[in-house]
């Protein structure tokens, strides 16, 4: 439990501006967008191939 703590410690420090919260929320969009798409793409091809 300790280790989660200081986790979401570091978190709140590292992310203390609206500009780093903004940068970091950017990134985790465009990551989340990327593996959706390649998810549904897998998806597609699967159901082709069969």
């Amino acid at each position: 439990m300790e280790n989660f703590e200081s986790l979401i410690t570091t978190l709140d420090y590292l992310l203390d501006t609206k500009r780093k919260r903004h940068i970091v929320g950017g990134i985790l969009l465009s990551a989340s967008l990327l593996f959706g798409g390649l998810a549904i793409t897998v998806m597609t091809i699967r159901n082709e191939g069969m």
